[in-house]
């Protein structure tokens, strides 16, 4: 396992976020899974609409669509680990979403080092903040409110454009490490 296999991982989840947000919606609606876990894929998608994420898109290109990745990753990792039965139903429903699921995380978290903790602990964080109004939690018990996430998601992918060359050119171990670490170290310095 390499940084430049977990490079080219991060690459092309960034060009399917849309199809793992859709993978993370199958979560959010399962009435067998834990509310936990359904409010984990609800944070997980409200951190890839925040702007106040770790690496907004605005100023930081399609680099800052590698975090939102990586907490896609990582709520459907947490359901593989903590439901596996359910987690192998979804992946037969959505295979792209969760085939390789646990290599990838192991190469994610190795390249990302001492900081895949504290990421793990910042995605939560401002995913379950509440955004123009709306909640994680909130969407997993009402009905309204998970269908106003699934349109606030589709308007969100209808405005991203994701250019191959692009996520190539700026998905790179030395900038990402380097944005991720300042934007924890204010987080921790403001806590």
């Amino acid at each position: 396992m390499s940084d430049q296999d977990a490079i080219a991982v991060l690459r092309a989840r960034v060009t399917s976020i849309p199809a793992d947000l859709k993978a993370l919606f199958a979560v959010v609606d399962d009435p067998e899974l834990s509310d936990d876990l359904r409010t984990l894929a609800a944070a997980a998608i409200f951190y890839n609409l925040n702007p106040s994420n770790l690496i907004p898109l605005t100023g930081g290109g399609t680099l800052g669509l590698a975090d939102d990745a990586i907490a896609i990753r990582c709520a459907l990792d947490e359901v593989r680990r903590l439901s596996p039965e359910r987690a192998k139903k979804h992946a037969e429903a959505a295979p792209e979403a969760w085939d390789g699921l646990e290599r990838e995380i192991a190469l994610i978290s190795s390249m990302l080092g001492d900081l895949w903790l504290p990421f793990s602990d910042a995605w939560r964080s401002v995913g379950m903040q509440e955004w123009r109004g709306h909640g994680a939690k909130q969407c997993v018990s009402d009905a309204e409110e998970s269908t106003w996430l699934y349109e606030a998601v589709e308007e969100q992918m209808a405005l991203r454009d994701v250019d191959e060359h692009a996520v190539v050119r700026e998905v790179q171990k030395a900038p990402l490490v380097a944005k991720l670490s300042a934007r924890l170290a204010t987080r921790k310095s403001r806590a």
